[in-house]
């Protein structure tokens, strides 16, 4: 994501390093900020083989790889509508998913009828939820969407892989698949869900 969305940004000189940077106000310096993108390109290539150790480095607003806005113009992540921040770009696209209840039907699956998925592991609807994100039920992705009671945590999670793969016609969804699998597995894992739950499923 885009770091003049987080602030103003200023030049900073790191004293211990020597290093100058573009840094946000109150928020990491620049070394610090290249430290965090080296961690994500690691973090995006180990889904699927350690993801929940390398996921636990990575603050969750350097993930989104899609600058969009909510509806309401607020940043589209997670962070972004916890701290009701508001973009200041006016051509950004308006993020949007759809939700579990639309995803019960396999023929409602990105590219159906061809429902075989490659996101650094292949699946499809039969695929266990477990063996996709690395934790979580031992049951197939389409029986969990159809399983009461409809609030279950794996269909918001399976909703928002889906919505990865494939946004509704118009729209952008702000995470990639690999990203999503590493939200699962970060310690933020509760703060995307609600962000998935509330700002993601139509």
């Amino acid at each position: 994501m885009n770091d003049n969305m987080h602030g103003d940004v200023a030049d900073r000189t790191n004293p211990s390093t020597g290093l100058t940077g573009r840094v946000g106000t109150g928020d990491e310096d620049g070394v610090a900020a290249q430290r965090l993108a080296s961690r994500r390109r690691l973090l995006l290539r180990g889904i699927g083989k350690g993801s929940a150790l390398l996921a636990a480095t990575v603050p969750i607003k350097t993930l989104a790889s899609t600058p969009s806005v909510t509806a309401n113009g607020q940043i589209c992540t997670a962070s972004g509508t916890q701290s009701a921040a508001h973009s200041q770009a006016t051509n950004l696209p308006t993020c949007r998913g759809l939700s579990p209840g639309y995803y019960m039907k396999i023929e409602h699956w990105p590219n159906y009828p061809s429902t075989t998925y490659t996101v650094g592991i292949t699946f499809d609807q039969n695929t266990k939820f477990k063996d996709v994100f690395g934790g979580g039920k031992s049951v197939a992705m389409l029986e969990i969407m159809n399983i009461q009671p409809a609030n279950n945590d794996e269909r918001h999670w399976i909703a928002a892989l889906l919505n990865s793969i494939k946004a509704p016609q118009g729209y952008v969804f702000p995470y990639s698949a690999t990203e999503v699998l590493a939200l699962y597995n970060g310690p933020q894992s509760a703060a995307a869900l609600t962000f998935f739950r509330s700002f993601m499923e139509f």
